[in-house]
């Protein structure tokens, strides 16, 4: 088992730095854990802002949020919340004074250490070192948890999700006989080698159904529409449809976790 302190009762708490990352980071994890009966608490940095074309920053937000809330369901998230709502913006990695990139490491952890204290989980979800995707977002917020974790002695395991580079490398094989040379990605998601103690996650189909119905909320079809059908639709050739088509090549089921004990 991949969890294996997890049973009914279980209380687990999921930290990511923008809407979607929970779907993608670590859906299957979540949808598998709330299916075995644990309650999962999510909470995110920032408001997913840059996602939200043409908006004021609270509209932003606010859109943002209800296609969290509508993820959040279809994963059974039992309730999510921002470590301090409109503290840090997401401005699609371009640094600002506040934007989520410029933040300090330490005013991120100590948000997210209170959140620890009011949940007190006994299971932690997050990325990796290279934040999954390489996305500089994710890796403070990884260095982030882990600097809270030591900071209250955390005597629960903290589950990091990884990419290797062979799952980022499929991916692009599944989509280049339809894109030919056309760059999908930022270019940052290259994927990582496998850690040590690197534990592989297989959910169950209707983990893996929930996962597509939550990518679903934050752009139409991207989790469910045939691929073939999805390349004809859509204009996006960025890291959503690189991962899309790294879960068709590994399965939606399938996530990869290290494992940090603060402790």
């Amino acid at each position: 088992m991949v969890f294996p302190a997890a049973e009914p009762g279980t209380t687990v708490l999921a930290v990511h730095a923008h809407p979607d990352d929970e779907t993608w980071a670590t859906g299957a994890a979540i949808a598998t854990l709330s299916l075995l009966g644990c309650t999962v608490h999510l909470r995110v940095a920032s408001g997913g802002e840059a996602s939200e074309r043409g908006q004021t920053e609270a509209a932003a937000r606010d859109r943002r949020a209800a296609r969290l809330t509508g993820a959040s369901d279809a994963l059974g998230i039992h309730g999510w919340d921002w470590l301090d709502e409109g503290r840090w913006l997401d401005t699609a990695a371009r640094p600002s004074p506040r934007s989520l990139t410029s933040a300090r490491v330490e005013d991120l952890s100590d948000t997210i250490v209170q959140h620890l204290n009011d949940i007190r989980p006994d299971l932690v979800l997050t990325v990796g070192a290279d934040g999954m995707t390489g996305h500089p977002d994710h890796i403070l917020l990884h260095q982030a948890v882990r600097h809270a974790a030591a900071q209250v002695h955390l005597s629960a395991p903290v589950f990091e999700s990884h990419l290797l580079h062979d799952d980022v490398a499929r991916g692009h094989a599944l989509l280049r006989p339809a894109l030919g040379d056309i760059t999908v990605g930022s270019g940052r998601c290259t994927g990582s080698t496998p850690p040590p103690g690197l534990r592989t996650l297989a959910a169950t189909e209707q983990a893996a159904s929930a996962r597509r119905a939550a990518v679903d909320y934050y752009s139409q079809g991207l989790g469910t529409q045939p691929l073939a059908d999805l390349l004809q639709t859509t204009s996006g050739r960025g890291d959503s449809l690189l991962l899309r088509g790294v879960l068709d090549a590994i399965g939606w089921g399938t996530e990869r976790y290290a494992v940090y004990e603060a402790n």
